[in-house]
């Protein structure tokens, strides 16, 4: 008798061990990734994916901590974190989760870049920007008034050394970045009244963040930094003049047309930026080799999907503020003029507060001259009579 009740003591000893070590786990991991995959669907964007990695059948999943995008209150960053952490999941068997939590209020930079740095959340969906207060070269990898076409940016990150600069950047903060996505070229902007002549930019009060505001404010705009979501009331109790807020896709979406009927072009304040994945530093590290490579090569699929199919959803969202009897305009070269040397003499600043930022600047400068040089000799001029 007396062996039989060891025997069933150890039995529930070694059955709570496993309990404990080996089930507990898993079943965290299977609801953790049913609670961000239950949704997921066989759409479009998983058939873009390459089979999955096998090697990456075997071992505990990972579920890393994250938070809502940043910048919160931009719907296209959302929307293509949302579709890569779906990816993700797919590619790796359910092996890496990277759930991506909606935005209930706007989050300041700091508290995002802080809780990623100090490792309170593992992984982040962000653009540059979220911390250019402490690393002002940081901005450029952003929104660039007047900088490269979406090619040319993407080729200095890709194979020229502006991933080198960037990552150089993040590791001080104990952050690692990778670019993963595309963000298309921004409007000029909405505005309440049509743009005539120079003299009306001192008069505009306008809403735009980022580099962009430094230049309005310098040629003499009054600048509002307000979040997306005050913009309409802005405009409603008559306190904006004009307002800078995404793509056409996304504008279309942002009702801005109710107030402002004048929608200009080409986005000079922003001719399209990096979507950037932060990870923890000591969350990267932890990862094996295989899983790292996962995330690189993912990454580089997400960006090359993005700026493909960028040109034509733009499109849509132009012919959607069309219907809402928007007037689609070109800034003329009379507003463009001012700030473009409004912008040469914010960069001059820039350059000479900050080492980095010239650094940075003359690394894009001398890889867009180069590139420029094989364009030149390689491609075919555009005949107006050809159209």
């Amino acid at each position: 008798m007396r062996h039989i009740v060891i025997g069933l003591v150890i039995g529930l000893v070694v059955g709570v061990i496993l309990g404990v070590t080996v089930l507990t786990p898993q079943i965290k991991s299977h609801t953790a990734s049913k609670a961000v995959l239950k949704d997921r669907e066989l759409t479009g964007d998983n058939k873009e994916a390459p089979v999955v990695l096998s090697a990456l059948q075997d071992g505990d999943a990972i579920h890393w901590r994250s938070a809502p995008p940043f910048p919160s209150d931009h719907p296209n960053v959302s929307a293509q974190a949302q579709k890569f952490s779906k990816q993700l999941a797919l590619l790796s068997g359910d092996k890496m989760i990277l759930p991506i939590l909606p935005a209930k209020d706007v989050i300041g930079a700091d508290r995002l870049f802080n809780a990623i740095a100090s490792g309170r959340i593992d992984a982040l969906f962000s653009t540059a920007e979220i911390a250019a207060d402490k690393e002002p070269a940081l901005s450029l990898f952003s929104a660039l008034p007047f900088g490269p076409n979406a090619a040319d940016m993407m080729a200095w990150l890709q194979v020229g050394n502006g991933t080198l600069k960037l990552k150089n950047i993040f590791a001080k903060h104990n952050v690692t970045a990778l670019v993963c996505g595309y963000l298309p070229p921004e409007a000029s902007g909405w505005f309440v009244n049509e743009l005539h002549n120079a003299e009306q930019i001192k008069e505009l009060r306008i809403r735009v963040t980022g580099l962009g505001a430094k230049v309005w404010a310098k040629a003499g705009a009054k600048v509002n930094a307000i979040s997306a979501e005050e913009v309409p009331n802005a405009f409603d109790q008559g306190q904006l003049d004009g307002a800078i807020f995404s793509a056409p896709s996304q504008d279309a979406k942002s009702g801005y047309s109710r107030y402002a009927k004048n929608y200009y072009f080409p986005g000079w304040q922003n001719q399209g930026q990096p979507l950037l994945l932060l990870i923890n530093t000591r969350a990267w590290k932890q990862l094996d080799q295989e899983r790292q490579s996962l995330l690189k090569t993912s990454c580089d699929q997400r960006s090359a999907i993005e700026l493909a199919k960028a040109p034509q959803e733009q499109f849509k969202g132009l012919s959607d503020l069309i219907k809402q009897d928007v007037r689609l305009k070109r800034m003329p070269s009379y507003i463009l003029d001012p700030l473009k040397q409004a912008w040469e003499q914010v960069l001059a600043e820039e350059v000479r507060k900050d080492q980095s930022v010239l650094e940075v600047w003359e690394s894009l400068n001398i890889f867009l001259k180069n590139r420029k040089t094989w364009q030149e000799m390689s491609q075919l001029k555009d005949d107006p009579s050809d159209f």
